[in-house]
């Protein structure tokens, strides 16, 4: 059994819980990360069948090969691309990318928005885990019509992390500053005493005080956390 790190068990726990609401289907895994997701979500049951997708040739190689070792090499598919590029989604599909920087994830859906039919991507689920910009990675799934279904933080190597599951439904909102930097649902899981958001969002106040000298929306996120803590 593939043993997954805090991240990628985090990770792990999203994927699981997409499968429950969507039944049997695929997962495709963007930056697959040496295939230890992929295996792991074979192992478990949590997928019928996984995709990995990698721009460089070596890393693929490694997914190949975690895959075959695994004895799944007749349930897995390798791809060197670029994101979803060549990539078809179906029915009941679980895209996971994770470990990417806020602004390459941005780019990989924008991609997939033009490349696949709107009725199609309802019945898709997205987990993201950004390891930068989540701000502007929740703003831009707001601003094009993405659900945030949960929002979870795990820490690995001393650092937080932040994974998201979305669906679609096509329908744009905003979230303004403080839903953009602290979440849209983690501040519920901080009221009801979850002591790792707590722990977290103690965390980026510390982070955004000094951000705050030159970034207006993390201000003005920042002044209504206060607000909040306040009351």
């Amino acid at each position: 059994m593939i043993k997954l790190s805090s991240r990628l068990s985090a990770v792990f726990d999203q994927v699981a819980a997409s499968r429950k609401e969507l039944g049997p289907g695929r997962v495709i895994d963007v930056g697959s990360d040496h295939g230890l997701l992929a295996v792991s979500c074979l192992e478990n049951g949590i997928a019928t069948e996984v995709i990995c997708t990698e721009i460089h040739e070596g890393p693929a190689m490694h997914s190949k090969e975690a895959l075959k070792e695994a004895g799944f090499e007749d349930r897995s598919n390798v791809f060197v691309t670029d994101g979803l590029n060549g990539m078809s989604l179906k029915k009941g599909d679980i895209v996971v990318i994770a470990g990417m920087g806020g602004l390459n994830i941005i780019d990989i859906i924008t991609r997939c928005l033009e490349n696949e039919p709107s009725e199609l991507l309802k019945d898709v689920r997205f987990i993201v885990q950004p390891q930068k910009s989540v701000n502007l990675v929740r703003k831009f799934f707001a601003e094009r019509g993405f659900v945030f279904e949960d929002e979870s933080v795990c820490t690995d190597r001393e650092f937080f992390y932040i994974i998201m599951r979305m669906g679609y439904d096509s329908v744009p909102y905003e979230l303004g500053s403080f839903k953009e930097c602290y979440g849209v649902l983690l501040p519920g899981k901080a009221a009801s005493g979850d002591e790792l958001v707590k722990a977290y969002f103690a965390h980026l106040d510390e982070v955004f005080e000094i951000r705050s000298r030159s970034d207006f929306v993390v201000r003005e996120a920042l002044d209504e956390r206060k607000k909040h803590e306040n009351k």
